[in-house]
């Protein structure tokens, strides 16, 4: 997957919340007295290890600079950026990116010389994207307004496929720069996970976690029962707390959609092991994800282990939710 972050910020966050050192941005919004979800920063979320992200710097005269590789997938923390300004300082919680190999562009690329040299191809692109269903639109990094294009204000984090990266970049040396090193980062990716020592125990971790609730998935009314399709799910990450990596208890048996909602924050399980839905993100999702409200409020199944509930405050400050 590609990515354009679109930055106005000199500073970004500082020290190594910096400018190409990582992607970034407060988990909410806080629209009066409500906390709200904004979708550019939500799609930090969606970001995976190894995709590529394209910089493009600058307010009136943005230009694309250069790239850089996402180290991890992305994750909510509750560390905080150094300098996080005035705009972003409210927020206890935030999304983040590790970013790794950033690499200039030979010639940067003016935004304002793709709109004139791309202007119908791009309109086009728009308007079709706009008349898809909304789980099918992409978030873009511009608008129409006015009948001229436009950068479209708060595209912090916004989505390339390959039309709309061939629309910008096919003649240009971005584009052979970008293709060799998506080869060799993947390349080195394979190497890497060739050579990097196995997780010891995250195999037993798993199987005991399944053990644990009779391999099925936990969650209610779900009946998914192929090994195939169940995951050992870590509460608190394996990457976060290094101590519980092997605690039956800091685990849930979960096929991977339930496995997928519960790691992006969909939902959590409160003090009475109960699904809690976090229905402000939820509304961004359609049929059928959005489908597992029904379940809100539900008691998961029953497990030999009981579920150790400091694990589950682990997952409540990572998600940025609380039941």
């Amino acid at each position: 997957m590609i990515w354009i972050e679109m930055s106005k910020d000199e500073v970004h966050g500082g020290g190594e919340w910096g400018f190409t050192k990582c992607l970034w941005s407060p988990a909410y919004k806080i629209v009066g007295d409500t906390r709200r979800i904004w979708a550019y920063w939500d799609s930090l979320m969606r970001v995976k290890e190894g995709d590529i992200i394209l910089h493009l710097r600058g307010d009136s005269n943005s230009k694309f600079i250069g790239h850089s590789i996402a180290e991890t997938d992305g994750f909510i923390t509750t560390l905080r950026p150094p300098d996080p300004g005035p705009n972003w300082s409210y927020a206890d919680t935030f999304y983040r990116v590790n970013l790794k190999k950033f690499e200039p562009f030979d010639q940067t690329i003016e935004l304002s010389t793709l709109f004139t040299q791309k202007e119908n191809q791009l309109m086009y692109y728009f308007n079709v994207n706009k008349a898809k269903s909304s789980d099918e639109k992409k978030l873009l990094f511009y608008v129409i307004q006015n009948g001229n294009l436009r950068r479209q204000n708060g595209a912090y984090l916004s989505e390339v496929d390959s039309e709309l990266y061939n629309i910008l970049f096919s003649n240009s040396s971005i584009n052979t720069t970008v293709r060799e090193r998506l080869v060799i980062d993947q390349s080195n990716t394979y190497e890497s996970k060739k050579t990097l020592p196995i997780r010891i125990g995250q195999s037993n971790f798993s199987k005991n976690v399944r053990d644990n609730f009779n391999h099925i998935c936990c969650f209610p009314n779900c009946e998914v029962a192929d090994s195939s399709f169940l995951i050992g799910a870590h509460i608190a990450r394996w990457s976060d707390n290094s101590e519980s990596r092997g605690d039956t208890s800091n685990g849930l048996c979960l096929c991977l959609f339930h496995d997928k909602a519960f790691e992006i924050g969909l939902f959590t399980l409160d003090d009475n092991l109960s699904v809690s839905i976090d229905i402000e993100r939820l509304s961004y999702y359609h049929s059928p994800i959005n489908q597992i409200i029904e379940s809100n409020g539900q008691a998961i199944k029953d497990s030999k282990i009981p579920i150790n509930i400091k694990y589950l405050r682990h997952h409540w400050a990572r998600i940025g939710y609380r039941p």
